[in-house]
């Protein structure tokens, strides 16, 4: 049977330990990078070594990236290939998940084996050997691990009986399909319906958390640490069974870029020959002969050094990375301005030569239109429950069985975006209303509240300003309007927030807008149209309107002031009807928003950067 899954969609949302439901009844959990690697090799082993080349899927032009997640390097997902000389009949191995199935004429429940065997069939006489179902329930914990609802339990309220001989039966009832009108049968006559087994502390008496972690395979089950959590169930299908953690760096072209691919191709082909040499030479000179011979005099140290780097598995990784240095690179590359190379064309609207409208002029300080982007998104874990990421460690324990995670699953995408870094000068100044100040301060005590509360003791506080949040609504807000003047949908637009700590708030003050999808060639030039001077005053206009009034004031404003609205409760004045946007499409899961920072509230318009420019005289109000 042919499951076919789109390589992007094996990041997100198909990621490595989620359930896709295939037709026919179907459900397979995707397995560990270590799983991909051994299922590689099974394949190349039974086949013609020659007849493969997995290096043609290695990603390594991202080093900033691997060393922010602590990897070597990233591979993008092969593609399925049934016709061709190279890379063919490479999959992506998954494991059966739920383990508890049941028959659809019999009844009987069955727990299955975790395998990548074929379909589970009913083994009693009277059926045929019929195909059975998954259970469409399952049980997690916040720190990320599944297993199977311990029906046996549930139906015996409390312990599991020892000896062998009980049966349970799977009877879905013939009521309003609730949980209440299925009901599980043993048969030592006792039975439980399902009702209640969602609540949120309904398994505290019977089973925690045995920390199973099925999508590596048989042993990440039989050797399990028992987490002790607590446990959830939750249909498999929820949105909050899993959240997938991707990590995405802009590619900043470099003067070394050539050499680099050069070094690059040239390891990957003479790899064997290389390490031979390195094991036999002390003091690098046979290794520096043999680049010599095809690099030349003139480059031959530097490709020594890269060489020796790939040779010993640091590539990129000769000092931490942290997610502020990270941005800032790429901060400080886009305002560089102009821009053109192979992977990355920018270019910046002369204010001198083109006339901006008084709204850009006074909230941006500059524009970039960058035609042509390239970005990595790599896997870097995933959270059940509620959309956490975690500390780097965690999400690397719940990926591998104990082994070293040298690569990590990815993509690399083309597009365009509109970079904007708002009015440095004005925003500071706006910054020191105390009316401002204080509304920022209660929504970051809100949010970090509500996030030490699941992180526990180890949540390390995060701070934030008026800025992040005016920053952060101001983007979804621009993006709900370009897509109705460029054509994209709201889905395939992105935000990338560039915003400094508050202890360093002239940092960074900007964000990005674009789109990137899987074509070499990137897209049509649509959204960077709409950055020119002539379109995105208008744009700008529109956005500032379309925060003063919500569909839903006076309750979304009046909400968002009161108590918060939103995830946790942590958003302001920002619901569906005005700032929210895809979860694909926003970095912070739509939490962190507030409308009264663009344009304040009724009775306090200063709060509203932009309403107060207009106070201080800078902009024309159109009210």
């Amino acid at each position: 049977m042919k499951r076919k899954i789109r390589r992007g969609q094996l990041l997100a949302p198909f990621g490595i330990g989620q359930m896709v439901n295939f037709p026919g009844d179907e459900s397979l959990m995707i397995c560990g990078p270590e799983q991909w690697s051994s299922f590689f090799s099974d394949i190349i082993k039974q086949s013609n070594p020659d007849a493969y080349d997995l290096l043609e899927f290695f990603i390594e032009d991202e080093p900033r990236l691997a060393s922010l997640l602590g990897v070597k390097f990233f591979m993008s997902p092969p593609p399925f290939i049934e016709r061709g000389e190279k890379n063919r009949w490479l999959k992506i191995p998954a494991v059966r998940f739920p383990q508890w199935y049941y028959c659809p004429k019999c009844k009987t429940l069955k727990k299955t084996e975790l395998t990548h065997g074929e379909f589970p069939l009913c083994s009693t006489d009277s059926c045929k050997r019929m195909k059975l179902i998954p259970l469409r329930f399952v049980a997690v914990c916040e720190a990320g691990h599944i297993q199977d609802v311990p029906l046996m339990e549930w139906v015996h309220r409390g312990q599991a009986p020892e000896d062998e001989d009980h049966r349970l039966y799977y009877n879905a009832g013939k009521g309003s399909g609730d949980l209440a009108s299925i009901r599980i049968y043993c048969s030592c006559k006792q039975s439980r319906s399902l009702a209640g087994i969602m609540g949120q502390n309904t398994l505290d008496n019977i089973q925690s958390c045995q920390g199973h972690r099925p999508w590596l395979g048989i042993e990440g089950i039989r050797n399990s640490h028992h987490c002790g959590r607590p446990l959830r169930v939750l249909i498999r299908g929820a949105s909050n069974v899993y959240f997938p953690v991707i990590k995405s760096a802009l590619y900043l072209p470099s003067g070394s870029d050539e050499i680099d691919n050069k070094i690059n191709q040239f390891f990957n082909k003479h790899e064997k020959e290389i390490r031979t040499l390195d094991s036999h030479d002390n003091d690098g000179a046979f290794l520096r002969v043999l680049i010599k011979t095809h690099f030349g005099d003139e480059n031959s140290e530097n490709v020594y050094q890269g060489i020796r780097r790939r040779l010993e598995g640091n590539m990129g990784q000769e000092e931490d990375v942290t997610e502020q240095g990270f941005r800032k690179e790429e901060y400080d590359y886009i305002m560089l301005g102009e821009r053109s190379t192979k992977d990355y064309k920018s270019s910046v609207p002369s204010r001198s030569q083109y006339k901006w409208g008084e709204y850009t002029e006074n909230v941006f300080d500059q524009i970039v239109l960058i035609e042509k982007l390239k970005e990595t998104r790599a896997f870097a874990g995933f959270s059940r429950i509620f959309p956490v990421e975690g500390t780097l460690q965690d999400r690397k324990n719940l990926l591998t069985k104990g082994a070293d995670l040298t690569w990590l699953p990815a993509v690399q995408v083309y597009g365009e975006g509109i970079f904007f870094k708002l009015n440095e000068k004005l925003l500071l100044s706006w910054l020191e209303v105390p009316e401002v100040r204080e509304r920022a301060q209660s929504l970051t005590k809100r949010y970090n509240s509500a996030i030490e509360q699941r992180r526990g003791a180890a949540y390390e506080y995060r701070p934030l300003d008026a800025r992040f949040f005016l920053i952060h609504t101001l983007a979804h807000l621009m993006i709900n309007r370009l897509c109705f003047n460029c054509g994209y949908g709201s889905s395939s637009l992105r935000e990338r927030i560039y915003c400094s700590p508050p202890e360093n708030p002239s940092l960074m003050n900007g964000f990005l807008i674009y789109t990137s999808s899987g074509d070499s060639e990137g897209s049509l030039g649509g959204l960077v149209r709409q950055g020119r001077p002539e379109n995105l005053e208008n744009i700008l206009r529109e956005s500032v309107e379309d925060s003063r009034w919500c569909s839903a004031d006076p309750v979304c404003m009046e909400v968002g002031s009161a108590g918060g609205q939103g995830p946790d409760s942590v958003n302001g004045a920002a619901c569906h009807n005005c700032a929210v946007i895809p979860e694909t499409s926003c970095e912070e899961f739509n939490m962190l928003l507030d409308r009264a920072f663009v344009t304040g509230k009724e009775e306090q318009p200063e709060l509203g950067f932009v309403s107060w420019l207009e106070d201080q005289g800078h902009i024309n109000s159109d009210r």
